[in-house]
């Protein structure tokens, strides 16, 4: 059995002024590192044997801070990157909302429609998160490993554990930042074991 830990980065900049990241980065704020610290307190009892992370600076940042003194190493992966929301990024949403109504309204309630010929589509993204899970899989057959990724990727990533189509993305509980999901995979079998859960964080 493999147990899969997921977490989300630490709250930013972006996260808190309401504007799109994406591929851009906002630095984490001083919850967020808070955050990240009490997430690293919650697993200080758990052997971790790896542990992966986006190459965005605010999630990269925030596997260091869970890391602590661990020898585990972190590995970074373009593929666990957030999606790509092109000229959207770094673009407060309230503007985005009222210059592009229909995009907008797409890509938060109809994502398997979702079309712009910028940044990437979900689909993309889908494919990206098929194939680094089943990349880690395959390396890690047992043992205990934690992703660092962000909210958009790994709704995506629990949605395809699942086999919930695109479509229903979004029915999935939310993921907050610092936000922790536990998985585990016996026989190629993923059982969500709790998502999402912040109870380490402060409020």
């Amino acid at each position: 059995m493999t147990t899969i830990y997921l977490a989300r980065h630490g709250q930013t900049e972006w996260n808190v002024t309401g504007k799109m990241q994406g591929w851009g980065n906002g630095e984490l704020t001083e919850s967020g590192i808070r955050d990240a610290h009490s997430l690293g307190n919650r697993l200080q009892d758990i052997s971790i044997d790896v542990i992966y992370s986006s190459t965005s600076k605010r999630a990269y940042q925030t596997a260091e801070l869970i890391a602590a003194e661990r020898t585990a190493p972190i590995i970074k992966d373009d593929r666990l990157r957030e999606m790509s929301f092109g000229d959207w990024e770094g673009r407060l949403r309230e503007e985005i909302e009222i210059e592009f109504a229909t995009e907008y309204k797409a890509f938060w309630e109809t994502p398997h429609l979702y079309e712009r010929n910028s940044g990437e589509l979900f689909a993309d993204v889908a494919k990206r998160a098929e194939e680094i899970y089943k990349h880690i899989i395959a390396k890690h057959p047992s043992g205990t490993i934690l992703i660092v990724s962000h909210s958009i990727f790994l709704k995506i990533l629990t949605a395809y554990l699942r086999n919930l189509s695109l479509d229903k993305l979004f029915t999935q509980t939310y993921l907050g930042n610092a936000s922790l999901t536990k998985i585990h995979v016996t026989e190629g079998i993923p059982e969500f074991i709790f998502e999402g859960d912040r109870s380490h964080c402060e409020e």
